[in-house]
């Protein structure tokens, strides 16, 4: 059975879900939905994915995802596999406990995101027997923030939305919007036996053909590969420092090391290397330390965008797309 199209580009929208395994549930507690989310933000903190909507059911989840760096599959692959590996062991159970690979519906976001963000949302009224009364009463739903009715995550993008209104009452205008009904076309859309990897125009379709792979082929965007000794002799010369003050851990230094910082990003998003890996290259003792220096850095560039433009230097001076 050929694997659905994957089309992966920078900036891209897209509609994420996934399934238990024969329907089963996934969540069974509270603290299994908030596990969940904690995994989606380890995943926007590492690999730099905006999510705009979502909604966790009890066998099934809505995601509503950006992805500025094109990485989509990896930030999917954590998340489930974080999420699976804490449920089997919180669970006393093993094995997959998804139905197979997540689907993913690439979104026009000019004419289609607002609607698909409804559609998110109003996932608990629209099922045989619906959860709630009123949907801001649904704690496993970002629809709450939406409105403000709730707690809003960090890792939460709403103005995107918002803007699409244009609306200057926001809050209000989308709960007044996401009350009435999906519209006819995004029913049948979703309603069909078999699902599609697009929803969008037809000039939005047409424009990312030159994305699209063939179902049994790899992705069209192909990162080229470096070692992680290419990445640090690259940042050592661009900072003009030892490679050992990137490499090394400098006990006591409480300044921000940002030649440090962002070699260990960058070797993570373009050598392939896992975790582990990196550890042992930059000479910590656990794994989890690379992810936390990776969280700093990108909560950094959140505040400081002189931060977040010279990262982005870095990185476009290292990567280098290629199309098959």
């Amino acid at each position: 059975m050929s694997r659905p199209l994957r089309i992966e580009y920078e900036n891209a929208f897209y509609h994420v879900m996934n399934r238990g395994r024969g329907r089963e549930n996934t969540f069974l507690s509270d603290d299994d939905f908030k596990y969940f989310l904690y995994c989606i933000e380890q995943a926007s903190l590492r690999f730099n994915i905006e999510v705009h909507s979502y909604c966790l059911m009890t066998n099934h989840y809505h995601l509503l995802i950006k992805t500025p760096d094109a990485n989509l599959g990896r930030a999917m692959k954590h998340i489930n596999g974080l999420y699976t590996q804490y449920f089997n062991r919180t669970h006393n159970t093993d094995g997959a406990l998804f139905r197979g690979r997540y689907k993913a519906v690439l979104v026009d976001a000019d004419n289609y995101l607002l609607h698909v963000s409804r559609y998110i949302h109003r996932n608990p009224i629209e099922t045989s027997t619906p959860l709630v009364d009123d949907l801001s009463k649904y704690q496993w739903s970002s629809y709450s923030a939406f409105i403000k009715r709730g707690a809003v995550p960090k890792w939460l993008v709403r103005d995107f939305i918002f803007s699409l209104q244009g609306k200057k009452r926001k809050y209000t205008a989308y709960k007044q919007f996401v009350e009435f009904e999906n519209n006819k076309e995004i029913s049948a859309f979703y309603g069909a036996k078999k699902l599609l990897s697009v929803l969008g125009s037809e000039d939005f379709i047409e424009n990312i053909k030159d994305h699209i792979a063939s179902p049994n082929s790899e992705s069209k965007l192909v990162v080229k590969e470096y070692s992680a000794d290419d990445v640090i002799a690259y940042l050592a010369q661009y900072f003009s420092v030892e490679v050992d003050d990137i490499v090394m851990v400098k006990k006591g230094r409480k300044e921000k090391n940002l030649p440090r910082w962002f070699a260990i990003k960058l070797c993570q998003d373009l050598t392939g290397l896992n975790l582990q890996a990196l550890a042992g290259i930059f000479n910590v003792q656990h794994y989890s330390a690379i992810s936390k220096t990776v969280g700093r850095l990108n909560a950094l560039m959140v505040e400081d965008k002189k931060v977040k433009l010279q990262y982005e230097k870095l990185r476009d001076c290292l990567m280098c797309e290629v199309k098959i």
